[in-house]
């Protein structure tokens, strides 16, 4: 069940108010080959991904959307077990909001024809009032940093987004007071694995300013 249908059965009836502040997700992306826009087929793509809210909050979905398979084909992700913590100690955190979603995985579930990779569901009954600085990265330990990563492998050329946060088209949103559903600003990654021919002309153009150059410095 979608942490939205959950959040509805569950969730003690406040006074609904307007969003107190965004969930604002970044993104920073790595590739093991060439740079994001001039991947090669095969090159993986790593994208750490960090939550920072500055409200009180009692649901939260984030997945990454958006993207298209034939071109980013989903390898991996690894996902916290719980976020926007209160205090985290030596791997132990208290007072965040905890996870049902128990891996990272690829899915049509939600929107048909449309694959998405769900990295956090959660609700509370109480207010989550962590902005998420405390939380220990996932992969480094380290407070702060990085609460998701998504990996993907470059697998055929084009260009394709993937949008990481709480994307409501998807049925993932954040949930304040009463209900209401608070602002996020998610993070987009653009990928571009380029045509030989266009990766050809990108070349020779190129060679052809350097030339210029080396001409400018003899004269």
């Amino acid at each position: 069940m979608k942490f939205r249908a959950a959040l509805l059965a569950s969730l003690i009836l406040f006074t609904a108010q307007a969003a107190l502040a965004d969930a604002t997700f970044t993104a920073s992306a790595t590739s093991n080959g060439g740079p994001l826009t001039a991947l090669d087929v095969g090159d993986v793509v790593t994208i750490d991904v960090t939550l920072r809210s500055d409200a009180d909050v009692f649901g939260l979905g984030v997945s990454a959307v958006g993207y298209d398979p034939s071109i980013a084909s989903f390898t991996s992700g690894t996902i916290p077990a719980n976020v926007l913590n209160a205090i985290c100690s030596g791997g132990s955190c208290f007072g965040g909001l905890a996870n049902t979603t128990t891996s990272a995985a690829e899915s049509t579930e939600n929107v048909p024809n449309l694959p998405e990779v769900q990295l956090f569901n959660g609700v509370s009954t109480v207010a989550v009032s962590g902005t998420g600085a405390t939380d220990e990265g996932v992969i480094t330990g380290v407070a702060g940093d990085a609460q998701f990563q998504i990996v993907f492998t470059a697998a055929a050329e084009g260009t394709t987004t993937i949008s990481l946060g709480a994307n409501t088209a998807y049925g993932d949103t954040v949930i304040g007071t009463g209900g209401a559903e608070l602002g996020a600003t998610n993070a987009d990654v653009v990928l571009t694995v380029p045509e030989p021919a266009t990766m050809a002309s990108s070349l020779a153009a190129l060679g052809s300013v350097l030339g210029v150059v080396a001409i400018r410095r003899r004269a």
